[in-house]
């Protein structure tokens, strides 16, 4: 996909408040995670959820209602004047709470009325991998020692309302571990969508973990000769499938995502040619998983705003 199909003109205007996270291609590519999984008369609980740019979209694309719920003040201010207005879209709420912290019950009654079941969870997670003495200084973007600081917390809120979950970390998070996550909480990946972003300024600066992950096979960065060092945004769209996934046939384990990636860096361009001259044979093992990989070629954004 070539260009921003979800995000709007108004969408691609940063914040003028720096405490207001913005960086299209992650909001493009949760929303796109989002649409693999909405039904007919769905709900999204949107963790995370930033400026709203995330949930008015997944409005447009199909959902009945979007609420988000997100940590910062002026994250949610801002959401409230642009995406959940009156005079915007009364589907589009959002509400100030930290998902860390409260129940799953709890962020449900953040809403201002219930949401319709079925409720699907969704969040871009801070995914960053930080050393410990600056992981506080970028809550927007720093994901602990492995970039999946927060993962558990999603997922078990996902996975106590026996929610479909749409999670979007990066290459460089731990993608094996998150696999494993997920099965374990019963969840199965239905589609990935990628899409290439240069590293951000603050993460090139604390680049300390990211590269050790790197180092030990646990992170894939893609460096193509004379640019500058880029990852993959990893959306997953992920189906619940009940208990602890059992079976093997026809699953994404972390080793093929792991496989997938790397061919993926491969490439020359943006497009990830290399995933189809390379071909599913190159990294999709014998278990069979037939699920779509969507690629996002996007444009830079003139600026991105990680608080």
């Amino acid at each position: 996909m070539s260009g921003y199909a979800h995000l709007t003109t108004d969408d691609l205007v940063p914040p003028d408040s720096p405490h207001v996270f913005f960086d299209p291609a992650d909001t493009e590519t949760g929303v796109w995670v989002a649409n693999d999984l909405l039904t007919d008369g769905c709900s999204v609980l949107d963790l995370g959820s930033g400026s709203g740019a995330a949930a008015a979209a997944m409005v447009r694309a199909g959902a009945a209602r979007v609420h988000g719920v997100d940590a910062g003040a002026e994250s949610v201010a801002w959401a409230m004047e642009h995406y959940a207005s009156p005079r915007t879209d009364p589907r589009v709420t959002v509400a100030q709470g930290d998902f860390s912290e409260l129940s799953t019950n709890e962020l449900l009654a953040t809403a201002p009325t219930p949401l319709g079941r079925p409720i699907i969870v969704t969040s871009t997670l801070p995914y960053v991998p930080l050393p410990e003495q600056v992981n506080g200084q970028r809550r927007s973007i720093a994901g602990g020692d492995d970039g999946l600081k927060w993962a558990p917390t999603v997922i078990r809120h996902a996975r106590s309302l026996g929610s479909d979950l749409g999670l979007s970390i990066a290459s460089y998070s731990s993608p094996r571990r998150a696999l494993r996550l997920l099965r374990s909480a019963g969840y199965r990946v239905e589609s990935v969508t990628l899409a290439a972003l240069p590293l951000g300024e603050f993460t090139l600066q604390h680049s300390e973990r990211v590269l050790a992950l790197e180092e030990t096979g646990e992170a894939v960065l893609w460096r193509t000769g004379g640019g500058p060092t880029r990852y993959f945004i990893l959306g997953l769209a992920c189906r619940w499938v009940g208990a602890e996934d059992p079976l093997e046939e026809g699953r994404l384990t972390g080793d093929m995502l792991l496989r997938l990636l790397r061919v993926a860096a491969r490439s020359r361009t943006g497009a990830l040619e290399a995933l189809d001259e390379r071909g599913a044979s190159d990294w999709s093992g014998t278990t069979g998983w037939s699920g779509p990989v969507r690629v996002l070629d996007l444009p830079p954004a003139p600026v991105r705003q990680h608080c």
